[in-house]
């Protein structure tokens, strides 16, 4: 996690249905592992996944989920410029980048293409999950 751009999220929609999410990620492993994560827990709700950057910013638009996980090497305008995009239509929704190196150049990238927060995939699943739901790692909130 990064040092910036943190959120508050409450744990549900003011509505009460669970919090929507996108999943934008061309690996269809890592999008099935997060399907089944976030279906184990009631306060969250899979909306609808992409494979590549295109078909995320068009689902998120249509959809307008409160978090998109967007993959930093998505196909097809890749995960900084779909991250753009995202934050340029709907700037209410909260991006969290994910990359499988870590290292500063990615962090500044993805603060620069305006991501919410940066996580590597191997993190723990109850970072994961903070980040989803707070916007912050387990230990800050």
């Amino acid at each position: 996690m990064s040092d910036w751009g943190t959120f508050r999220l409450s744990s549900e929609e003011p509505s009460g249905e669970p919090r929507k999410i996108l999943i934008a990620d061309a690996n269809q492993g890592f999008r099935g592992f997060m399907r089944h994560l976030l279906e184990k827990n009631q306060d969250l709700a899979l909306v609808t996944e992409a494979a590549d950057g295109e078909g995320a910013v068009t689902v998120a638009r249509h959809l307008k989920p409160q978090v998109v996980l967007v993959d930093i090497n998505l196909p097809n305008a890749g995960g900084l410029e779909t991250t753009r995009r995202i934050k340029a239509e709907l700037p209410q929704t909260r991006v969290i980048l994910l990359s499988a190196v870590d290292g500063n150049v990615y962090r500044d990238a993805a603060k620069n293409c305006g991501a919410d927060a940066f996580l590597l995939k191997g993190v723990p699943v109850s970072e994961v999950l903070s980040v989803i739901r707070h916007g912050t790692p387990p230990s800050a909130v």
